[in-house]
């Protein structure tokens, strides 16, 4: 499963950060903003410990309520008008979508629980002082992770301790983050029923096309985009890029993506059947006649209360509410798609991957490798298992599988496609487990996000800031090596190891193991 280890005080320490004071007065040197359908002016005004101002504009429509018929269809757009002045603290404030987080799920304060609602196509806006319409800095759009099921634009992590070293301005970005639906709200749907696949990957679209269209208003540049996502949140924007669409962002930052490989509509249906048994429909028209309680309901008990396949990675029955292969938004599996240049987007100009070196650790037990195997691609025969257990030979086999299929070589493929385009990092402080590095790249302080090192967090951010201001070197991090292109024949990347960043060869490439489950679990009859 897809694990974030986070501490309830941490969480709301780093709450604390961003909630302090309402913006109100003539002295606020942030502007109402007219987007046409809404007027938002900030719902809050704060300073980064090292005395940045910045104003947040919180929970801005993106796309109409999905509500009644129009629950499990595609986002629809424009929102619909608001009159009078938003700004962002009507109740109720937290917008975040219907989460479930299974009990047993390393999330201290919020396993086992579920929270949120319909009504949740929000995007919060974060604007450094000074930056006004016209100066077109770039923007940084974020999208969350959490196992498909659980999370918001305002749960977990954001870009505060970012903006914290800003050293000139050129490094100025502006900051937004959005919601996408989850769980059964987002992810589950029918061949045979008048839906639509995939909508929380189609909300994720939408919030990107509403950065595309509004940003300059707040002063960003439209054509300075950088789509970035951690495990699920990195999961979307993967399908992103290998989808058939047209991008609305230039740059994209995927960290340890997140996403099973998933093709047999009969898995899709096993989950879809599931939430008809759960609410006592017999179709989706039922459903969406169903009331938000209803469908929180069995929403919670799929996800909390059923057993999830082993190795699957998802929570809920079967292989869980999770992207799957529709012949349209999701065209075929990431491998094929990215195996074929031709798919590359023009318009994405920079990708950056990356992943933990023991991303997998957690989440099987040791004992149950084959049967992880199986559930990935349960119609194999006995040679191909034989074939993938020669792979996977050392002590930690079970974990390295878990990695590579789950979260590796979704950042591998990536980068091989885009090549002389594509930048890669991998992580190796121990334990190097999932969702570790968020704590480096987003670091704040070590009470709110603990590291081993704050200095390699502090250079991670100055990386981070490098990528998607393209701002040069700053007096404080002259010693920083550059982002290598992938698309060397070394296939570089950047280490980040417990003594310091490390310019390496990339083991994905050096063990091909990644190529090889993709030739097995592109083939049809194995059943993905």
């Amino acid at each position: 499963m897809f694990r974030l280890s986070i501490t309830t005080a941490s969480l709301l320490a780093l709450l604390s950060l961003v909630l302090p004071q309402p913006a109100h007065g003539k002295d606020v040197p942030f502007p109402p903003i007219d987007l046409g359908y809404a007027v938002h002016v900030p719902t809050y005004v704060n300073s980064t410990a090292s005395g940045l101002k910045f104003a947040d504009y919180k929970n801005i429509r993106f796309a109409k309520p999905p509500l009644g018929d129009l629950r499990f269809r595609k986002p629809e757009i424009p929102p619909p008008k608001q009159e009078g002045v938003q700004n962002g603290s009507a109740a109720p404030f937290f917008r975040d979508c219907v989460s479930s987080v299974p009990p047993e799920l390393a999330v201290p304060g919020l396993n086992g629980t579920t929270w949120g609602q319909e009504d949740c196509l929000f995007l919060n806006v974060r604007v450094p002082e000074g930056v006004k319409e016209g100066d077109n800095v770039p923007v940084l759009h974020w999208i969350f992770g959490g196992g498909y099921t659980y999370g918001s634009k305002d749960t977990g992590y954001d870009a505060v301790g970012v903006y914290d070293d800003m050293e000139c301005p050129d490094q100025k970005f502006i900051y937004v983050a959005s919601n996408y639906r989850l769980g059964t709200f987002g992810w589950t749907s029918s061949e045979s029923e008048d839906m639509d696949a995939n909508v929380g990957l189609h909300d994720a679209r939408a919030a990107l096309e509403w950065t595309n269209a509004h940003i300059s208003k707040f002063g960003g540049d439209p054509g300075k985009v950088t789509a970035m996502g951690q495990s699920s949140g990195g999961g979307i924007i993967d399908f992103l890029l290998a989808g058939k669409e047209k991008l609305t962002f230039q740059q994209a930052f995927l960290s340890s993506p997140g996403a099973f490989p998933r093709r047999n509509p009969a898995r899709r249906q096993y989950v879809f059947d599931e939430m008809l048994k759960a609410t006592g429909c017999g179709d989706v028209a039922c459903l969406r006649s169903s009331t938000e309680k209803e469908l929180i309901d069995a929403n919670k008990y799929l996800i909390n209360n059923l057993t999830s396949e082993k190795g699957e990675g998802a929570m809920g029955p079967g292989i869980g509410p999770y992207p799957i292969v529709d012949g349209d938004s999701i065209p075929d599996l990431l491998s094929v798609r990215f195996a074929d240049q031709k798919h590359r987007k023009d318009t994405v100009v920079s990708v950056l991957t990356g992943n933990m070196v023991n991303e997998g650790f957690g989440t099987l037990n040791p004992s149950d490798f084959l049967e992880g195997v199986r559930e990935v691609i349960p119609n194999a025969n006995q040679s191909t298992i034989d074939r993938i257990e020669s792979l996977y030979t050392s002590n930690q086999r079970t974990s390295d599988w878990e990695t590579d299929v789950m979260y590796a070589c979704n950042a591998y493929h990536p980068a091989k496609a885009y090549d002389d385009r594509a930048k890669r990092y991998i992580m190796s402080v121990p334990p190097a487990v999932h969702a570790q590095d968020l704590n480096y790249y987003f670091f704040v302080n070590e009470t709110v996000t603990p590291v081993e090192d704050v200095k390699l967090a502090r250079e991670f951010q100055e990386l981070l800031r490098r990528f998607v201001t393209g701002a040069k070197h700053t007096e404080k991090f002259l010693d920083l090596p550059d982002w290598p292109t992938y698309g060397s024949e070394e296939k570089l990347v950047l280490d980040f190891t417990s003594d310091g960043i490390v310019t390496r060869s990339d083991p994905w490439e050096e063990h091909g193991r990644c190529q090889i489950l993709h030739e097995i679990i592109s083939d049809p009859n194995n059943g993905a």
